[in-house]
């Protein structure tokens, strides 16, 4: 889009994105670049631009000769450093158009963390001081502390702003624009030093002045030291500074930063499967992808850092992204010990400045190798030649927010655009991945043994209705509290896992296992309080809740799930003497919380580490011995397609934790479902097991990779209003989409009601290689929502709930 009448070329053209979020701005604007911001309005940039009647932030995305309209408005200011890269508006586009979201918000992923950024107006001293007037406040406080922000200036009176514009006007002061973060930006310390050569000797009187000089004696140190020690230093130092006597200096303070560490030289001798591994890496033609099949405990990570070693000597970068949930300090220690300083790590964790300091040091080159969750994957890293996803099956690489990215796609696009090789690591694939390597588009390499001298641990299944059936009935089964007694008696370590998910119910029969299900869509029936229900989620179905099991009659059916402090205390009853560890969202909630429960476990001659999915993968502790499923079956029964992959996904993840040194380890899973696909993987450690029959199922029903889905959620306070979009959105698809296509819905959410906001939900499926997303976009601009109803369209979800 031109900001302008069509006509004549101009020269020295800027194309910027407005930071406005609608769907109508999808193409960049015109805009003539001033001589005097020529040689700093270069792609990245913020700036201010004029729109319409206001004055709006704005990023270059590139610079051209020419144009086709006669007159531009002018760019207006430069805001700051440039804070993408060239290939980032090209990357945007893509995610913008795949994934059916505005191309403002596709280009914030790439701006600095911390919040929508803002327009800050920065005052200095330009010029005398006024002999009179209002302005005498506002120029001595300016002059005082050196230069003052607008927000700043707001605090000596609501006119200050307009008496500083005046100021400016007058030539007294001077006005730059800068770009702020709204909760974060880069910090620096007031240092002083004495000035070599200083003769200045304050009055006997000067106290305050003899004082700071004194302390100063032994090198430079913070104002705010100075003033902690001393008392108020400000006028003294100011004095001193305009004799010459001291230097005061602005530096840059990195928040939270961990002290320095000394890179840790490699151990050991690669083993067959990780000298393939990374030949094949380094032969990588650039922009293709490699599959890291990989056991757990196979030596993917030390694959991965070698790598990264390589690539670093040579002057280029690597970003390697984790679960948010595997970010452990045992994950992050193993980068900093191998690269030192030269790792930034980003997580939510970190406060928002701390994420920032963390963004700034890969966007100045002072960090060349860049760790965190699926956000990491948009730093500002120079020269990228590698971006590794390690765990790539997992669900947090999907966004849940717009733009509702994947990283795995998007890591894809990132690599052909600078040529890097994108390395996936997993001992699960997701299927989508598996049939991606099957079509030739992704290398797979098996890395088939573990290279700690361990073994993978047998698997044992119990059938917790034939426990309930003998009577048995306590949660935890007769095998599982006797290997804890064992791991009690021998002064061991277990992990319990506590397998829930969200808050998704269904109905459980405790005499055989049977669960309701849909019969049209191959998903667990919900069951829902509200009405006494059971309702599918995916086609809308509904049917009433029955008095007994329709399977074997038993009329001992209930709600499946527990809570993780019920079973901590169950646990501390049936085991006395042995310590537990709980980790799950209420234990970790606080800052260092995950890191305080994860030392706290590792300090410990014998116990138990009992926590939900957190504890599942990341974590490596020769000592486990024991590895225990409360609750297999929670994922199982979830109303989502890829159920059962993420219920082998998970137990193989965790079944992992155990037998990974010299001492032979077990696992116990309970179940009411032993002869799911899923449980059998499990037990056999084979994946075929549940795959071939995914494949099948997946394939007859359309579901990915096999077909494509999009699931569009209209939420809003009016039940009718929100009803009526989602209708009027299924019934103009219905009249568009091409035959081989299927609309389902509307239906209400499976949460239909969020914090007094109702939810319904229209689902798309279309075949394999269709661009769902253009039909989409297409019919959300023919039937937009109703105001105080908002849409969320979710293009290849990962979640349908």
């Amino acid at each position: 889009m031109l900001a302008g009448t069509k006509g004549s070329l101009v020269d020295r053209i800027a194309r910027v994105i407005v930071d406005i979020q609608t769907r109508e701005l999808s193409e960049p604007f015109d805009y003539l670049v001033p001589e005097s911001l020529d040689t700093t309005a270069v792609v990245g940039t913020p700036v201010l631009v004029p729109f319409g009647p206001q004055r709006v932030v704005g990023y270059v995305v590139e610079r051209v000769q020419s144009s086709e309209l006669a007159e531009l408005r002018e760019l207006e200011a430069v805001l700051g450093q440039p804070l993408f890269m060239p290939w980032a508006f090209g990357l945007a586009t893509q995610i913008a158009s795949e994934y059916v979201a505005t191309l403002a918000d596709a280009m914030r992923l790439f701006l600095p963390p911390g919040g929508t950024p803002r327009v800050e107006r920065i005052y200095s001293i330009a010029g005398p001081r006024p002999e009179r007037g209002l302005g005498l406040a506002v120029y001595d406080a300016v002059q005082e502390a050196g230069e003052l922000t607008s927000g700043a200036l707001r605090r000596l009176g609501v006119t200050a702003p307009q008496t500083a514009s005046r100021l400016v006007s007058s030539g007294a002061l001077g006005r730059r624009y800068d770009l702020r973060a709204a909760a974060a930006g880069p910090v620096d310390d007031r240092w002083v030093e004495l000035t070599a050569g200083a003769g200045f000797v304050p009055r006997p009187t000067a106290t305050m002045q003899r004082a700071v000089l004194e302390s100063l004696r032994d090198g430079p140190v913070r104002v705010s030291e100075l003033s902690a020690s001393l008392g108020p230093v400000d006028a003294a130092v100011r004095r001193l500074a305009d004799e010459g006597a001291l230097t005061v200096v602005l530096r840059r303070r990195l928040r939270g930063s961990p002290m320095p560490l000394r890179p840790a030289p490699r151990h050991g001798r690669l083993s067959a499967g990780q000298t393939a591994a990374l030949a094949a890496i380094e032969s990588a033609q650039a922009g293709t992808a490699i599959l890291l099949h990989g056991v757990t405990g196979s030596g993917k990570t030390e694959v991965y850092l070698r790598a990264i070693e390589r690539v670093v000597s040579a002057g280029g970068s690597a970003v390697v992204l984790v679960p948010e949930i595997s970010l452990t300090p045992q994950t992050v220690g193993r980068f900093r010990s191998r690269f030192g300083d030269r790792v930034a790590v980003l997580h939510s964790r970190l406060s928002a400045g701390e994420r920032f300091d963390q963004w700034d040091r890969a966007r100045t080159g002072e960090a060349s190798v860049v760790v965190g969750p699926r956000s990491a994957l948009f730093a500002p890293v120079t020269g990228l030649r590698l971006v590794v996803i390690d765990e790539e099956h997992e669900s947090s690489y999907k966004q849940g927010s717009a733009p509702r990215y994947h990283a795995r796609d998007v890591a894809r696009g990132l690599c052909r655009a600078t040529g890097a090789v994108l390395v996936l690591g997993s001992a699960t694939p997701s299927l989508e991945t598996m049939e991606s390597c099957s079509r030739g588009d992704c290398t797979s390499i098996s890395m088939p043994e573990r290279v700690a001298g361990g073994t993978v641990s047998p698997v044992t299944v119990v059938d917790m209705a034939s426990e309930f059936a003998d009577g048995h009935r306590s949660m935890f089964s007769r095998p599982l509290l006797a290997g804890l007694e064992r791991v009690s008696v021998r002064r061991e370590k277990a992990v319990l896992l506590m397998n829930r998910r969200g808050f998704a119910s269904f109905l459980l029969c405790r005499d055989c296992g049977f669960v309701p299900r849909c019969s049209d869509c191959s998903v667990s029936l919900t069951y829902h309080e509200v009405g006494d229900r059971l309702v599918c989620h995916q086609c809308g179905r509904t049917e009433t809740v029955p008095t007994a099991c329709p399977k074997c009659g038993s009329v001992y059916l209930r709600q499946f799930g527990a809570g993780t402090q019920r079973v901590e205390a169950e646990l501390a009853a049936a085991v006395p003497g042995l310590p537990i560890v709980r980790m799950d969202l209420d234990t970790t909630r606080a800052k260092g919380g995950h890191e305080q429960r994860l030392a706290e476990f590792e300090a410990l001659g014998s116990g138990v580490l009992l926590g939900t999915q957190m504890i599942a993968k990341g974590l490596d502790y020769p000592d486990v011995t024991l590895v225990g499923v409360i609750n297999a079956d929670t994922t199982l029964h979830l109303p989502d397609f890829r159920a059962g992959e993420r219920t082998y996904q998970l137990l193989e993840q965790v079944a992992g934790r155990t037998g990974r040194a010299e001492k032979p380890g077990e696992v116990i899973v309970q179940t009411y479902w032993p002869d799911h696909g899923a449980i059998q993987a499990v037990a056999m450690h084979d994946p075929s097991a549940l795959y071939d029959e995914e494949r099948l199922v997946r394939t007859e029903l359309g579901y990915p990779p096999f077909g494509r889905l999009a699931n569009v959620t209209y939420t809003g306070s009016d039940p009718d209003a929100v009803r009526l979009c989602a209708s009027a959105l299924s019934e103009s698809l219905r009249r568009s989409v091409p035959p081989g296509w299927a609309v389902l819905g509307p239906s209400p959410a499976v949460i239909a009601r969020i914090r007094g906001s109702y939810r319904w939900h229209v689902l798309i499926k279309a075949p394999a290689g269709a661009d769902l997303s253009s039909a989409l976009a297409k019919a959300l601009c023919e039937v937009p929502a109703r105001e105080g109803v908002s849409v969320a369209p979710d293009v290849d979800p990962f979640d349908l709930m």
